[in-house]
């Protein structure tokens, strides 16, 4: 099988690259990096595509024991949490599985962009990012 390829957006522009066939592709070593980011991940959102479907025990397992916790949707609901994640400035990692049937109009392009350059802003304002 060719697979997919998968990203885990650790931080905003940091990201872990691996192929992913599908949510069964989700296993408890996925983990092992993520559970080494620093600062600390503290949530992992997995958006499973179309439908949730439900993840490998072992994969919740390997969450609960490398201390993570773990929020699981759709994809399409899972990129709405991602962004209020960010909005929040919480430190997560996302898995986020091709949809088949999701459809990004221009008016949500725009919206991101606003909400990541706001977010800069604050970051910048807070002392909590370096300007060049």
């Amino acid at each position: 099988s060719s697979g997919i390829n998968a990203e885990w957006p650790l931080r905003p522009g940091g990201f872990l690259h691996w192929k992913c066939d599908s949510i069964a592709g989700v296993t408890a070593d996925s983990l092992f990096l993520i559970s080494r980011v620093y600062p600390k991940v503290e949530t992992v959102l997995i958006g499973t595509g179309t439908i949730l479907e439900p993840l490998p025990r072992s994969f919740r397992n390997a969450c609960k024991s490398y201390g993570l916790g773990l929020h699981v949707e759709s994809t399409t609901q899972a990129i709405q949490t991602y962004s209020v994640m960010l909005d929040d400035n919480r430190n997560f990692a996302a898995l986020l599985l091709p949809a088949s049937r999701m459809r990004l109009e221009d008016s949500d392009v725009i919206k991101f962009q606003k909400r990541s350059i706001l977010r800069r802003q604050r970051q910048i304002d807070e002392g909590d990012l370096d300007t060049i």
